[in-house]
């Protein structure tokens, strides 16, 4: 006995044999069928071909098969990434069916949890029939023709241009845009090939206020300049530009009735996601949601203004590390040639930890470290106790005694020879730095050997807008200030060590 109304879910991308053998496997079993188009709010790498263009080749789909009577209708099934959501959507669009027919796992799970009925239908030549592989061969120019009903060869031909993107009349994104990175770079660049208009957002602090290292963002001034820097390229004649603060999520995209696409990154999708819901409510279009690829450090993590904030990584996702091309080596050694860059102050120069104190409101940072015991113990002394407190029980060679000196007895003994930076003991610094910053834990480092040099992995590694204060045999206190800038001389400094 055959059911009434079938129910085929696909994302078609494109219409291949396989998605014909299903068609034709599901009128075996119904006298109709639905076709949800999954994916339908979504343009990005694996779904390149917009809703409309994949409704009406499924439609000539139907009609060139002599079946366009056995079609009810084509309906937008977007994503949330939320499975209740996805099903109260899906049955609102489809309304009732009788049967669904699917390969796809996850959506026969759903739907069978549901308590719809479910006939699992198995791959037809799944080798050559799958979307993600006739892509492939299309964007490498091999042959893809023999995977797809003959009659579409010419319509797919006609839209391959476009599978790269869509053009949009209005086109909006929205960030923080602190520390101005290759992921901000890539999110404008895909507005601006895909929309004719484009309004971009920039976070004001009511949006960032729960941010990470909160008082190391750029005022709003700074990043609407490294906005505009970027832009300058795409500023043509009759494209309409505009850049605008916004103070809630929404940027007012809930609500403007002209809007038609929103780019995002995957880590921001579940806004554009609550945008969308928010349009239903007012009654305005969905917005396509343009999602483009992740852009990734060089040790393959996400590159993001947070990481730049942390001191891990530089604008363009190059580490902050000490790099080590022999790994038998325990420690890099410091030529003399680079012993007059070390003598000078990397920082400004105090005699007194009095006048330091007089210049600096040491709790504007997110980090105090201090390296050397004569430093760590004046501050000690005035109450104030850094994060990260680097000694040697030595001053200039000769041994001191600390105040603190009985309740470091049980310290363990870090290896630093002198003229050296050990590679183990750097990666204990980093680890504290680590630990002071996400978990506000206090700690000392006491070396066996010689401190002095290890002040650089302590500025290579620290957040940015950290205070980093060492003492110097003929100028005093230096305080050094954690900016991008020092960072960078540091790591090409520690790049000329052997």
């Amino acid at each position: 006995m055959k059911n009434n109304i079938a129910l085929i879910v696909g994302r078609f991308q494109p219409f291949h044999k396989g998605h014909l053998f299903l068609i034709k496997k599901a009128l075996e079993k119904a006298d109709k069928i639905i076709i949800g188009i999954g994916s339908a709010n979504i343009l990005d790498a694996n779904n390149p071909i917009d809703y409309e263009t994949r409704r009406k080749v499924i439609r000539s789909v139907f009609y060139k098969e002599g079946i366009g009577n056995k079609l009810i209708k084509i309906v937008p099934l977007a994503d949330y990434f939320d499975d209740k959501k996805w099903l109260a959507n899906l049955r609102k669009q489809v309304g009732k069916f009788d049967l669904a027919l699917g390969n796809n796992n996850w959506t026969n799970n759903i739907l069978k949890k549901a308590g719809f009925k479910v006939l699992e239908v198995d791959y037809y030549k799944r080798p050559l029939y799958e979307g993600w592989r006739i892509r492939k061969l299309i964007q490498e120019g091999k042959k893809w023709q023999d995977r797809v009903p003959k009659y579409l060869i010419k319509s797919i031909s006609n839209f391959i241009p476009q599978m790269a993107g869509s053009n949009f009349q209005h086109v909006v994104l929205g960030g923080t845009f602190d520390h101005f990175h290759k992921g901000h770079e890539a999110l404008l660049t895909k507005a601006f090939e895909i929309g004719k208009k484009i309004t971009i957002g920039i976070a004001t602090e009511e949006i960032y206020k729960d941010k990470f290292l909160l008082e190391s963002i750029e005022p709003f001034e700074i990043r609407k300049k490294s906005v505009e820097k970027f832009i300058k390229k795409y500023l043509t004649h009759g494209r309409g530009i505009d850049i605008i603060p916004f103070s809630e999520f929404t940027g007012g995209a809930d609500k403007q009735q002209d809007i038609d696409a929103i780019v995002v990154s995957k880590e921001t999708f579940p806004n554009a996601l609550k945008i969308n819901e928010l349009r239903e409510k007012n009654k305005l279009k969905l917005l396509m949601i343009v999602i483009i690829e992740d852009i990734l450090a060089e040790d393959g993590k996400l590159i993001s203004s947070e990481r730049i904030r942390t001191g891990e990584i530089d604008r363009e996702g190059k580490k902050f590390e000490i790099r080590n091309s022999k790994l038998e080596n325990k420690e890099i050694i410091m030529p003399e040639s680079i012993r007059p860059i070390l003598q000078r102050p990397l920082g400004k120069v105090y005699k007194t930890t009095k006048q330091l104190l007089q210049a600096f409101k040491l709790s504007n940072h997110p980090l105090l470290i201090a390296v050397g015991d004569i430093i760590v113990d004046s501050l000690l002394k005035e109450k104030i106790d850094p994060d990260i407190k680097i000694i040697d029980f030595r001053s200039r060679r000769e041994p001191i005694n600390l105040k603190s000196k009985i309740q470091m007895t049980n310290q363990i003994q870090n290896q630093n020879k002198p003229g050296t930076i050990n590679l183990k003991t750097s990666q204990i610094i980093q680890k504290k730095i680590k630990m002071a910053i996400y978990k506000k834990e206090k700690s000392w480092l006491v070396v066996e050997g010689e401190e002095d040099l290890l002040t650089l992995p302590a500025i290579l590694f620290a957040p940015l807008n950290s205070l980093v204060l060492y003492g110097h045999w003929q100028y005093g206190i230096i305080a050094v200030e954690v900016d991008e800038k020092i960072k960078n001389e540091v790591r090409k400094i520690i790049e000329r060590f052997e």
